[in-house]
C-alpha cells in the first residue's frame, strides 16, 4: 500500500486546487530524521481549556510579573490571581473594554489603556511570592499623555503618545508621581518616516519604534537631557497595523537571543506578519495567510499573545469576531488555524483572548466573560465544549488517469477509541463529500480502514474528529490502482 505522509507544507499555496492542506486545532512536530522512523511529521491536538477562576466581566489582559505573579485585568478591575485560581482585588481601572497592557520594573506595576489614554500604577511586594500590592492609583502627571502599549528598558517605562509622531518615557525606576515625577523633556519623535507612531517594543537593548510603514531603532545612551538616541542609518521598511500584536518571542532554534513579532504593513501593501531579530526583520506569513488576513479589512483591533508549551513557541493572532485564529509555531516555522465551536457546532472565535505563563502553567483569559483557564495538553475539550481537529491531505494524482481507491488505512495513534470522520474532495479541494466514520480502537495495534472508495482523477482526503483523548496523526496508507481512461 502507498504511504501518504504529512509534511509541514500547509498554507503554502493560495489555490485549493494547488494545495488544500488545512490544519485546524493541530500542530506539527518534526520527527528526527536519520533514526529510521518512517514519517517526517506528526500532528498533535492543540491544548484544551480547564476553568480555574471566574471573574466578573471580559478578561482584557493577563500578565506575569517579574516576581512570577499572575495579574488579570477584567472589565474595570485589576486582580492578582494565585496558583489555585483565587483572585485578590487590586483596584479599579477604566471600563472601556479595550485591550490593556501591563509592565513592571520590579518594584512598580504600571497599567495602560490606550483607548482612554489613562494609566494606573501600584507598588509591588518586596519579595517574590510574599507581601501585598500597594494601592492602585491613576496617574495624573502633566507629562503623561496616555499610551496603547508599554515596554521597559533599563528600568525606564516606554510609552507612545497616541495619534502623534511622539513617544516618551518615565524617569528611571519610576515609583510614584511624587518621588519620581515624569519629565516633560523625556519626549522624542519618529525622525525618519515622520509618520504616526503605532506602538513600540524592546528586543535586547534596542527599542523598536513602529510607525505606519517603518520601524526605527533607539538605544539607551544614559545622557541626562534625554537618555535615548536613535540608531543611525538602520530601519525596517515595514510598519505596524495594530499595536496589540507586538509580542516578544523567547529564544528558540529559529530565534537565537529572542525575536519580536507583529502584524504589519509597508508602503506597497497591507497585512503581513513579520518576525524581527536584532535590527532586521522579514515576513513569516505565507501567501495564503497574507491573503486571508488582507481579506478581513480593518485589522486595527487585532491582538496577539505568545506562549511556550512543550518546547513549541506559539504566536496566536486573533481578529475579534473571526472564526479562525492564525497561529505561528516559531519553533518549527509552520502555521495552523485554531477555532472554538459554538452551541450549534459551527466554527467560532477561540475562547482565549490573551495568554500568560505563571506558576508553571499556561493561563488564558476568555474574550467574552470573566473565565480564566488553564491551557493544558491533558485537557481534550474547551472547558466542556468539544474541540474540532481537522487535517486535509495533499492532492492525489495518478498521472492524469483515473484511479480506483480500494482501501484507506489511518496511520494514527490508537487506544482511546475515538470516532474519526473521513471525507474527500474530487473537485480539487473545492467541496468535500462522502463522510464515513471509523473508530481508532481501544488498543495500540489497531489500523482503522475504509474500503471501496470509488474512482477519482484528483482526490483530496480530509480527517476530522472532536472525540476527546490522546492521539497523533502521522498519515494514511492507500491502495490506489490507476485505470485506463
Amino acid at each position: 500500500m502507498r504511504r501518504l505522509n504529512l509534511s509541514g507544507g500547509s498554507y503554502e499555496a493560495r489555490s485549493v486546487a494547488v494545495a488544500a492542506q488545512r490544519v485546524l486545532n493541530l500542530y506539527a512536530e518534526p520527527v528526527p530524521q536519520g533514526e529510521g522512523e518512517p514519517v517526517s511529521y506528526a500532528y498533535y491536538p492543540t491544548p484544551g481549556l480547564i476553568t480555574r477562576a471566574t471573574l466578573n466581566g471580559t478578561i482584557r489582559c493577563l500578565y506575569q510579573t517579574t516576581q512570577g505573579d499572575l495579574i488579570a485585568a477584567c472589565r474595570s478591575a485589576l486582580y492578582r490571581v494565585a496558583s489555585d485560581g483565587t483572585a485578590t482585588f487590586l483596584g479599579e481601572i477604566s471600563d472601556t473594554g479595550s485591550v490593556i497592557r501591563i509592565r513592571d520594573n520590579g518594584t512598580t506595576l504600571f497599567v495602560v489603556d490606550g483607548n482612554s489614554k489613562r494609566g494606573w500604577y501600584c507598588s509591588m511586594p518586596s519579595k517574590p511570592g510574599s507581601g501585598s500590592y500597594g494601592t492602585l492609583k491613576e496617574i495624573s502627571d502633566s507629562a503623561w499623555y496616555g499610551s496603547p502599549t508599554i515596554a521597559l528598558l533599563d528600568t525606564f517605562f516606554l510609552f507612545v503618545n497616541p495619534d502623534t509622531t511622539n513617544w516618551y518615557t518615565s524617569p528611571a525606576q519610576f515609583a510614584d508621581e511624587d518621588t519620581t515625577p515624569f519629565d516633560s523633556l523625556y519626549v522624542a519623535s519618529d525622525t525618519t518616516s515622520l509618520g504616526t507612531i503605532i506602538g513600540l517594543g524592546v528586543l535586547g537593548q534596542y527599542i523598536w519604534l513602529f510607525a505606519r510603514s517603518q520601524v526605527e531603532f533607539w538605544y539607551d545612551t544614559g545622557t541626562s537631557d534625554f537618555p535615548f538616541q536613535r540608531v543611525q542609518g538602520v530601519t525596517v521598511e515595514a510598519g505596524c497595523i495594530s499595536p496589540y500584536t507586538i509580542c516578544n518571542i523567547p529564544t528558540t532554534p529559529n530565534t537565537l537571543n529572542g525575536a519580536i513579532m507583529w502584524l504589519g504593513r509597508d508602503q506597497s501593501g497591507y497585512a503581513r506578519v513579520y518576525l524581527g531579530q536584532q535590527t532586521t526583520a522579514a515576513p513569516v506569513s505565507t501567501f495564503p495567510v497574507d491573503g486571508a488576513l488582507q481579506a478581513l479589512g480593518d485589522l486595527s483591533e487585532a491582538i496577539a499573545s505568545v506562549y511556550q508549551q512543550d518546547g513549541h513557541v506559539f504566536y496566536v493572532l486573533t481578529v475579534p469576531g473571526q472564526a479562525s485564529s492564525w497561529v505561528y509555531d516559531v519553533s518549527t516555522g509552520l502555521w495552523h488555524e485554531r477555532c472554538a465551536l459554538d452551541g450549534d457546532g459551527n466554527e467560532a472565535q477561540i475562547r482565549p483572548y490573551c495568554f500568560a505563563s505563571a506558576y508553571g502553567k499556561i493561563w488564558a483569559g476568555d474574550f467574552e466573560n470573566g473565565t480564566i483557564y488553564e491551557v493544558s495538553l491533558e485537557a481534550y475539550d474547551d472547558a466542556g465544549t468539544p474541540i474540532k481537529h481537522q487535517r486535509s491531505f495533499p492532492h492525489l494524482l495518478t498521472d492524469g488517469q483515473r484511479g480506483i481507491h480500494r482501501q484507506l488505512m489511518l496511520d494514527m495513534q490508537c487506544g482511546g477509541g475515538q470516532s474519526v470522520a473521513v471525507d474527500w474532495s474530487d473537485d480539487r479541494g473545492k467541496t468535500f463529500v462522502g463522510a464515513q466514520t471509523v473508530l481508532l480502537g481501544a488498543t495500540g495495534n489497531t489500523w482503522p480502514s475504509l474500503w471501496r472508495l470509488g474512482l477519482a482523477r484528483d482526490r483530496v482526503y480530509r480527517i476530522t474528529w472532536t472525540s476527546p483523548g490522546i492521539t497523533a496523526l502521522m498519515g494514511v496508507f492507500l491502495q490506489l490502482d490507476p485505470v485506463r481512461t
